[in-house]
């Protein structure tokens, strides 16, 4: 089906859906860098990685939670607390988030 200017719609939606999985793959791709980082104590590095992640996909409650364990790790007790929050306002039934958090607050 083709519209008043003679542009196919079919393929308008092709190209949206591949341009939408080359931004999940992008971002899956930041977060097993953020993660290769993290496990190698490359922190800084790792959060920068779980940055970009978050400005592709700022709903991912999993990008929160890891920013929260690597701020956990470097001391950032408040920086974590923001981001496991944050992770659970995305999605409240994230456990380990909710673990996390609970256990900062007590402290």
């Amino acid at each position: 089906m083709t519209d008043k200017n003679g542009n196919d719609k079919e393929n308008k939606k092709d190209e949206f859906s591949n341009m939408e999985d080359e931004l999940k793959d992008k971002e899956l791709d930041l977060i097993e860098m953020g993660k290769f980082y993290f496990l190698n104590h490359k922190y800084g590095e790792a959060i920068d990685e779980f940055q970009k992640a978050a400005k592709l996909n700022p709903k991912n409650p999993d990008i929160y939670y890891n920013l929260g364990l690597l701020y956990e790790t470097k001391n950032m007790k408040q920086e974590a607390k923001q981001m496991y929050t944050k992770a659970l306002e995305l999605n409240e039934k994230h456990k380990l988030a909710g673990e996390h958090l609970d256990k900062l607050v007590g402290t």
